[in-house]
């Protein structure tokens, strides 16, 4: 094997620079620039009077254009109960605090003010979206943004396919609220021009009464387009959406659909990915599709809201609850979670029955609530994400769920900022007594504490802003609660459900004894979690005991400095790293960025809290999931494997292996092996092979290679190395792929001579 000098200087200079810096952990800061270009919107608003009528109500979607410095230009086509597709024009100023709360100013075409939680949509994608809620003298607002990809162009032929739609409103009289209706669907797009609608709308009891439209569609380059539909009776709809997530697999849009006794508001999603140009009309019909029940398996996160509203428009009682979906992919379905009604809050529930999803991604689910419950049910995504929209003896009901969760969750899963918005509803005794939305930021510290700062929206009265904080926890299946108090001794209890891949995102369930609210937050900044990750690849949840991890965040120390001695220190100059309060050796630190090893010690397949300390300072603690076998990472430099020849030259292109020789990768992150002596954090491994437990393989290029040895460097820390022979191939640089346990590394590359 290559000497223990060479393989030291080859992995310490990897490591002796810093690594480029992604986001900080637990934070950041948002400016003017952060809500920049052209979003897609949908903007809902709610009049209700004290005694709880529906005295006027608003939906709509279009754009919002924001320049990046101060001002905003919002087109918007609007139904209201006194008009259908009625365009609207507001312009004002905004700005942005570093927290990623905006306020909006609207100054043209209406007075109102905004308040925007602006949220990232991911680690590899830094688009900031946004939510909003408002109000000015008629309404409480509510809506979301999207943002549209710079330089896109939209036409009709954008839309071509079958698209599930689901939408939430009211059914009118006259120009007056009489109930509540909800819908699911499918949308026929022809790529031409030609639309057909196939919905099932429920208004109040156990039933729903199916329609069909057809018509006439068009979409403009700004991504934003309408249709103009009638049903068999003649009755004349307006439909009007604005497009988002732009790919030839996952088209979205949100959707406003209207008549003079109708009026609903939701979205659309491709329900199976677009048909090609080539494909014939038979299989671009409405009944084409791949879905299947066996679609909907797993558990997923849900929201599930009902409303029952008078013939009068008055608001009879409401039902607010989050929690989980569990399908078996058999056609049997549980929805459980906690919900808060206008007489009684934080109540437990579960309903049991049955689902189907036909081939075109529509359905139904049958369950008993406290009476019989009947949901036309959409799914898209290949069975990620479902809507269902239905209605029993008591309410009409909407419903939403994704199955995306983290490994696991723990109490440090919720870290960092989540800006957040939940609407609802004020109570005087067990009435609705007004609508009210709000906003603001929930500010976890990964150990059981909370603070939020929020705004107060209702329609006809000014902003009312305020602070909070409580404590929190975290019980498995990623569920979690909180109870905070604000300045004026005002309990509010908070149900909240994990989703996402790193805990980004939350449902949510706010009550106290003068509000219900439901909402979603997220966080404002890629999640904590997701900045720790393998240090070779920068993979996250890729951190096994004994690998060597890397953190980004602020201020984890006043300068650069790294170790030079082994065993590793715990502490370099003022900064210290824990793992479930074991102190972590230390490769290097500099004010954002820390290279570690994960303490042999710490069981896999569960989720690890990591704490920086810099001096007095204590940093908040950040979720990361310690898997059981190995996830190699291999370092790179200019995407270049760290690849040590047969003659002890480091691989490059003027040094290129032979076809046949046994060359050396280096990489971290092997996970467990049978040791050849003792195992000590922080200290080199033992003398003598020490090979991965994992069933193991590599590939150059893609073809296969002979594995010689694959384990521990020995007097190395937290280091691996796989010795191997270079397939037979032809000359050139490919990339090398390790494997363990099925878990494929990256692919940085090497130079074969012949």
């Amino acid at each position: 094997m290559t000497s223990q000098t060479a393989v030291r200087f080859l992995f310490f200079s990897l490591l002796a620079a810093p690594l480029l810096a992604q986001t900080q952990i637990g934070g950041g800061a948002c400016s003017s620039s952060s809500l920049s270009g052209t979003y897609a919107v949908s903007l809902t608003g709610r009049q209700v009077t004290s005694s709880g009528n529906f005295a006027s109500v608003l939906q709509s979607n279009g754009t919002a254009t924001f320049d990046g410095l101060s001002v905003v230009k919002f087109t918007l086509a609007d139904d209201t109960n006194q008009g259908v597709a009625t365009p609207l024009t507001w312009s004002g100023n905004y700005s942005v605090q570093a927290n990623c709360i905006a306020t909006v100013n609207i100054t043209s075409g209406g007075s109102a003010t905004l308040a925007v939680a602006i949220y990232t949509q991911g680690v590899n994608n830094p688009v900031q979206d946004f939510q909003l809620t408002g109000s000015d003298d008629t309404y409480s607002y509510s809506g979301d943004g999207v943002a549209l990809p710079q330089s896109t162009t939209c036409s009709t032929a954008t839309l071509d396919g079958v698209y599930t739609f689901n939408g939430t409103g009211f059914v009118l009289n006259a120009g007056a609220v009489s109930g509540a209706a909800d819908s699911a669907g499918l949308l026929q797009f022809d790529g031409q021009g030609n639309l057909t609608v196939n919905t099932t709308t429920a208004t109040g009891g156990a039933t729903s009464n199916a329609v069909t439209l057809t018509g006439s569609y068009s979409v403009s380059s700004d991504c934003v387009g309408s249709a103009t539909l009638t049903d068999s009776s003649s009755n004349s709809y307006a439909l009007n959406f604005s497009l988002y997530n732009l790919s030839s697999s996952n088209n979205s849009f949100y959707v406003t659909l209207a008549s003079s006794t109708l009026q609903l508001a939701g979205a659309g999603h491709a329900a199976y990915g677009q048909p090609s140009s080539t494909t014939s009309q038979v299989a671009r019909s409405i009944t084409g599709g791949t879905c299947s029940t066996s679609n909907l398996t797993g558990t997923y996160s849900l929201v599930l809201n009902g409303r029952s509203i008078s013939s009068a428009g008055n608001y009879l009682g409401a039902f607010q609850g989050i929690g989980t979906a569990t399908f078996d992919g058999q056609g049997n379905v549980t929805l459980a979670g906690t919900d808060n009604t206008n007489l009684a809050q934080g109540q437990s529930f579960s309903y049991k029955g049955t689902y189907s999803v036909s081939s075109n991604c529509s359905g139904t689910v049958s369950i008993t609530t406290t009476s019989a419950a009947t949901f036309a049910l959409v799914t898209w995504n290949n069975g990620v994400q479902f809507d269902i929209e239905g209605s029993d003896a008591t309410y009409v009901y909407s419903g939403s769920g994704i199955d995306t969760a983290p490994t696991a969750c723990a109490t440090p899963t919720l870290s960092g900022s989540y800006t957040y918005t939940a609407t609802g509803f004020t109570l005087s005794g067990g009435t609705q007594s007004g609508s009210e939305s709000e906003s603001g930021v929930y500010q976890f510290d990964g150990q059981g504490n909370v603070t939020a700062t929020y705004t107060l929206m209702q329609g006809g009265s000014a902003p009312v802003t305020g602070t909070s904080s409580g404590t929190y926890s975290v019980a498995s299946g990623c569920l979690a609660s909180a109870t905070l108090v604000n300045s004026a001794g005002l309990a509010t209890s908070l149900h909240l459900v994990v989703s996402g891949v790193y805990g980004e995102s939350l449902n949510l369930l706010l009550d106290s004894s003068a509000f219900v609210r439901e909402g979603s937050a997220h966080s404002a900044f890629p999640n904590p979690s997701a900045n720790i990750g393998n240090v070779a690849s920068y993979i996250l949840n890729a951190t096994p005991p004994g690998s060597i991890f890397v953190v980004f965040g602020q201020n984890f120390s006043s300068q650069i400095k790294g170790a030079v001695t082994l065993p590793l220190p715990i502490q370099l100059l003022n900064t210290s790293v824990t793992v479930n309060g074991e102190a972590a050796p230390l490769f290097y630190v500099g004010p954002d960025q820390i290279d570690a090893q994960m303490p042999w010690d710490i069981q896999g397949n569960t989720v690890a809290s990591v704490i920086v300390t810099n001096g007095t300072s204590a940093s908040n603690a950040a979720a990361v999931y310690v898997p059981a076998t190995g996830t190699p990472g291999i370092s790179s430099s200019n995407n270049r494997a760290p690849v040590v020849n047969a003659d002890g030259s480091v691989n490059s292109p003027s040094s290129p292996a032979a076809v046949g020789d046994e060359v050396v990768v280096y990489f971290t992150g092997g996970g467990p092996v049978q040791a050849s002596g003792q195992l000590t954090t922080g200290a080199g491994a033992p003398a003598g092979d020490s090979p991965v437990t994992g069933t193991n393989s590599i590939t150059v290029g893609g073809v296969a290679a002979t594995v010689v040895y694959m384990g521990l460097t020995p007097g190395s820390v937290g280091l691996y190395q796989a010795n191997f022979i270079v397939p037979t191939i032809a000359k050139g640089a490919y990339p090398v792929v390790i494997t363990i346990a099925g878990y494929t590394s990256n692919n940085p590359v090497m130079n074969v001579s012949n």
